[in-house]
């Protein structure tokens, strides 16, 4: 967790997305604010093809708002050249994706790894982390396995321990149990409150399914390209 501690994980004000097609324009996204704790898990549901991936796009830098502010722990990722956004990604962010997009060719431990060798960790302090990582959601029994040697679960329960290993502010999950049974999907969704209390790592879960939205500390309603609290507090 950051020593940032006056700062929300996340911050977003006033975030406008359009696409123009043609003499036809899409409002996707209509003045969005979103204000996410250090430590909170926020849900976001809407209907398919409300817009709610591009928002996570967003919020993630990885697309540009046409106006508005976001923040990550205080820095400003809108208005940031691309380098200072992949710097702010890489140092406080993680990202977990429906399907789970582990490299086949390498064993759990080293997937989960990676992002520390990417940013210059020397292998045996990525090696370490990565197995404490495994061990905290209970695969430390399949350091070694490829993904093909996972269950689905297991799969995206290494992903989420990827996605935690450079110990990042917030993870952004886009549909993470979309692709899960639901027993599956229940474990995941365990695993990632689980990490949030023990890292004081926030969550933003971008989810169709209203039973996985339960499980959060709140959810959001994506309408007509406005986000509207819905009242509903988790687990």
């Amino acid at each position: 967790m950051s020593d940032n501690g006056d700062f929300p994980a996340l911050n977003a004000r006033g975030v406008t997305k359009a696409y123009v097609q043609g003499d036809r324009r899409l409002d996707v996204l209509r003045q969005i604010d979103i204000e996410v704790a250090q430590g909170e898990r926020v849900g976001i549901v809407g209907r398919s093809g409300a817009g709610k991936s591009t928002l996570l796009h967003v919020l993630a830098g990885l697309a540009d708002p046409d106006s508005g502010r976001i923040e990550v722990m205080g820095q400003c990722i809108s208005d940031a050249s691309p380098a200072a956004r992949a710097r702010i990604r890489n140092a406080r962010m993680g990202f977990v994706y429906q399907f789970h997009h582990l490299l086949p060719e390498f064993s759990a431990l080293e997937n989960v790894a990676m992002p520390l060798l990417v940013g210059g960790a020397r292998f045996s302090t990525a090696a370490a982390r990565a197995q404490a990582l495994l061990e905290s959601v209970r695969l430390g029994a399949r350091l070694d396995h490829r993904p093909h040697q996972l269950s689905g679960g297991e799969r995206q329960r290494v992903a989420v321990a990827r996605a935690l290993a450079a110990a990042p502010a917030i993870v952004l999950a886009d549909e993470p149990t979309g692709s899960l049974d639901r027993d599956s999907a229940e474990d995941v969704m365990a695993t990632m409150a689980e990490m949030g209390r023990t890292t004081g790592t926030a969550f933003v879960i971008v989810t169709h399914d209203p039973a996985i939205a339960a499980r959060v500390d709140r959810t959001a309603v994506l309408v007509d390209g406005k986000l509207e609290a819905d009242g509903v507090e988790g687990e």
